[in-house]
């Protein structure tokens, strides 16, 4: 990842990014026990979580000059996929792949990672 990388305003994840820290992940998990995880995650991390749509599989949330947009959909019986959108108001601030990468590791922990993108990661 480049300086010119660090300095988007706006990053958003998905299964064929260039950036594989910025590929959709999957887990083994329901989309309410994501959700309900990730609310508390966030709200550990000293953010806060604007909107909840448990319907939708999305959770709006926000920090000092950014907010973001995780949308988690069962996409079969055994994986829930996992999507950031975040936006920074200024050209300079956070770095919004690191936020995105360190929700990712921390899903990690908590979840069983099946796939990154498209390859699966099970054995």
């Amino acid at each position: 990842m480049g300086f010119l990388d660090k300095l988007q305003t706006h990053i958003e994840t998905k299964d064929t990014h260039k950036n594989e820290s910025l590929r959709t992940r999957y887990y083994a998990a329901s989309p309410n026990a994501i959700l309900k995880w990730l609310e508390g995650t966030i709200q550990s991390e000293g953010q806060a979580v604007r909107r909840i749509d448990t319907n939708r599989g999305e959770l709006s949330f926000y920090g000092e000059g950014w907010d973001g947009l995780v949308t988690v959909i069962q996409v079969d019986g055994g994986r829930t996929a996992v999507d950031f959108t975040l936006n920074r108001e200024q050209r300079l601030g956070v770095d919004l792949a690191r936020i995105v990468q360190r929700y990712y590791d921390a899903l990690q922990q908590q979840f069983p990672l099946r796939a990154i993108g498209n390859q699966s990661v099970e054995g």
